[in-house]
């Protein structure tokens, strides 16, 4: 008997029993809330927009339904101090209750039986009640009450009702008509948030009219006397005794909660192929709640929170509220998980990995790029050594050595202009900050990117140039308003050259550069955050050809350049309850361009100045990129969503200045703006402070030490949501006019 035992917990052990419900829906509380007063049947569990409030009704199942009953028919408000938390939830008193029956009716006129269920619409400004029909009145009532605070029900008016137990509502079958024997009831409703749309349902207790579905009208928005049946969309139901009904947040999902034969409780799923449209809806299966727990034995009504994580179920007679998890938003069926292009948020987090991927390349690109075109914008100065770069000179005395070496390479520039091979050092800073607005697959991005680059060129034989160059990033994006978002550390590596095809107008640029991205993702959803990594590895390269036409002070540059990457990226797996498995992810870049830049010489006894200015055509010919990912709750489905990052079309923008003082002192100053066509825009900042070096000071010398005498100034400001930091070094501490280096930072705050 002993080996039986065992043998049995082995096979336990090896082969657990399973649940189809277990990944899909899990229990986590539930809560045994009666009604303080007087009331001893629960109806309907409702919930404001952040979950810090709980609603329930109540009716009392005394005095067979007489008016004295009814007015015990109340909604009572519970705060909850965690969002969703029923373990939390506290009664929030006598006063805070709201009188469902109407005071139009109070006298007895009007004997309805009880209220079952209510829904809030309009953001929380109205509500709107079902009462079902009693004895053998057809009276079975859809009552809107006004509050003046939203989910303040405290504040509750009558305002309306409406008598769906007519032939013009039912289609010639009255539900509230016990007389005829066929005791139907109305046990259920809900009204769209655009007060558009009501649906109700429908219990046959008897022979006749089966269990339905029904969809009404509304031509006026919350307006029940404008209330008409479409009675072409009608679902009969097989189950026995259907009470709360609810959608999920796209409109494409049905629930209707049962309590069936052999005191069964179970929800039973729909999808629909049109939003809010019951008669394109198809079953998906049910959901045995009494399989889980049996003390759910007497349901009556179900809701989701507000991302529909989570589901919640009211046993009527026991006046019990339970919560549970799901898998995935708005599903209790394994195989049945949405898209995630369900939610605008995650949508939005999925293609901002796009978007960052292809701005990632474009700016490496551009760093390149800008630094060609300056070069050519100040080729007269023999020295190709760029405006901003870092000279860090923490010894005095190789600080005046650099002296003298300028001096005398100021004095030999003219011999040695044919000599100048060596090498150059560069630098460039840049911000970027954008936003990509809301769209219907995605919330608002912002957009906040900070990168600087290190360069070096030299020139060839060929009067051409080549260089390399290393890009550190940072990008930041925030997705809707829930607290979602992307960051990204991203590493380039460049090589670039430029050679004449003609004259000395006519260049070929042409980049090859490799990259690779590290991501910290935060998903945020109803409050719950479901966080992950990310990596990945791209390769690129851009081929640009233009042209110099010069007129008086005005060059004119045309040109046309192709893009051409291809992006990595590596899968993930979110945690908590909700999340998804990402697998690998290519992203794929084709752009053509076509642009045309002006270039205006301004000189001055005291500076030079270079203005430019250009426009570019952007054509995006691959925007869209294939997301595929399983919820881990439910692997049975591997979804294989396409989104679309970007426009087709854009325009950039760019206006610019270069100044060099006498002393060689340099301001460099870029501003640029795409904006996509139907879509967002991202401004761009190119700004630097620097010293324009003659001939070959290419160096920079950094001696730490003993004699290190360096100190440093630094103040950082706000002004008007824009953040200023500026920085000065110096070499002698007591000396505040011997300044080496200055450097301010300038970031706009969205």
């Amino acid at each position: 008997m002993k080996t039986i035992k065992e043998l049995f917990w082995i096979i336990l052990l090896l082969f657990p029993i399973t649940n189809s419900y277990a990944t899909m829906v899990t229990q986590i509380d539930k809560r045994n809330l009666n009604d303080p007063v007087s009331a001893d049947k629960m109806g309907t569990v409702q919930f404001n927009d952040d979950g810090t409030k709980m609603f329930l009704t109540f009716h009392n199942s005394s005095n067979s339904g007489t008016v004295a009953a009814r007015e015990d028919d109340k909604i009572n408000e519970y705060t909850l101090s965690v969002p969703y938390d029923i373990s939390t939830a506290t009664y929030a008193g006598n006063n805070e209750r709201c009188s469902v029956v109407d005071p139009e009716h109070s006298s007895g006129n009007r004997t309805t039986g009880a209220t079952l269920g209510f829904h809030f619409a309009d953001n929380g400004m109205k509500i709107f009640t079902m009462q079902r029909g009693l004895n053998n009145i057809k009276n079975s009532f859809v009552n809107r009450l006004d509050l003046t605070t939203a989910y303040d029900i405290s504040t509750c008016t009558y305002h309306s009702d409406v008598n769906v137990d007519t032939n013009a509502l039912q289609n010639g079958t009255n539900i509230g008509d016990r007389s005829t024997g066929n005791n139907n009831n109305l046990q259920g409703m809900f009204i769209t948030n655009d007060g558009t749309k009501m649906f109700l349902t429908m219990n046959e207790r008897g022979t006749g009219t089966p269990q339905s579905i029904k969809q009404y009208s509304l031509s006026t928005p919350y307006d029940l006397s404008t209330l008409t049946l479409a009675s072409s969309t009608a679902i009969s139901l097989q189950e026995h005794n259907p009470f709360g009904i609810t959608f999920g947040n796209s409109g494409k999902r049905l629930f209707v909660s049962f309590k069936g034969n052999d005191a069964n409780s179970f929800v039973e799923q729909y999808s629909l192929t049109v939003a809010f449209d019951i008669s394109t809806a198809t079953s998906d299966g049910q959901l045995d709640l009494q399989a889980i727990d049996s003390d759910q034995d007497d349901l009556n009504d179900i809701t989701f929170n507000k991302d529909g994580l989570k589901m919640f179920s009211v046993n009527r007679n026991d006046e019990i509220v339970f919560e549970y998890d799901l898998a995935c938003a708005f599903t209790v069926i394994a195989g049945k998980c949405p898209s995630i292009t369900e939610n605008k948020d995650r949508t939005g987090l999925a293609i901002a990995q796009i978007e960052i991927a292809k701005r990632n390349i474009d700016h490496s690109t551009n760093s390149a790029l800008n630094r060609l075109s300056w070069i050519r914008r100040n080729k007269d100065k023999q020295s190709l050594t760029n405006l901003n770069i870092d000279f860090n000179f923490n010894n005095q005395r190789l600080a005046s050595l650099t002296e003298v070496v300028r001096t005398s390479a100021a004095k030999k520039r003219e011999k040695d202009k044919d000599e100048n091979r060596g090498v150059f050092y560069w630098s460039e800073g840049s911000i970027a900050v954008g936003k990509i607005g809301d769209t219907n697959t995605s919330s608002t991005k912002k957009i906040d990117t900070d990168a600087i680059t290190f360069g070096a060129d030299k020139v060839t034989n060929e009067n051409g140039i080549k260089g390399w160059a290393f890009r550190i990033g940072r990008n930041n994006v925030d997705v809707g308003t829930a607290g979602s978002n992307l960051d990204t550390d991203t590493y380039n590596i460049t090589y670039y050259s430029t050679s004449p095809i003609e004259n000395d107008t006519k260049f070929l640029d042409s980049i090859i550069g490799f990259g690779k991205l590290n991501s910290d993702l935060l998903t945020v959803v109803d409050g719950q955050r479901l966080t992950a990594q990310r990596s990945g590895h791209q390769i690129y390269g851009t081929i640009r050809i233009k042209d110099e036409i010069k007129k008086n002070n005005l060059t004119f540059i045309p040109s046309g350049r192709f893009d051409i990457g291809h992006t990595i990226l590596g899968s993930y797996n979110e945690s908590g309850s909700g999340g998804i498995d990402v697998e690998n992810q290519h992203i794929r870049t084709k752009k053509i361009r076509a642009s045309v830049t002006a270039v205006e010489d301004v000189l001055n006894e005291k500076y030079k100045l270079k203005r430019n200015g250009k426009i570019e055509y952007i054509m995006d010919l691959d925007q869209s990129s294939k997301f595929k990912y399983t919820y881990t709750g439910d692997s049975s489905v591997t979804f294989d969503d396409s989104l679309s990052s970007g426009a087709l079309h854009s325009i950039n923008g760019e206006m610019g200045i270069d100044v060099v003082l006498q002393d060689n002192f340099s301001i460099f100053l870029i501003y640029e703006r795409n904006q996509a066509l139907g879509s967002g825009h991202t401004d761009k900042i190119h700004i630097a402070i620097g010293y324009l070096p003659n001939k070959e000071t290419n160096y920079a010398f950094n001696i730490q030490g003993s004699d290190d005498l360096r100190s440093e100034y630094i103040l950082s400001k706000t002004i008007n949501d824009f953040e200023l930091d500026f920085k000065i070094i110096n070499e002698d501490p007591f000396d505040i006019s011997d300044i080496k280096q200055a450097f301010f930072n300038l970031r706009k705050v969205f």
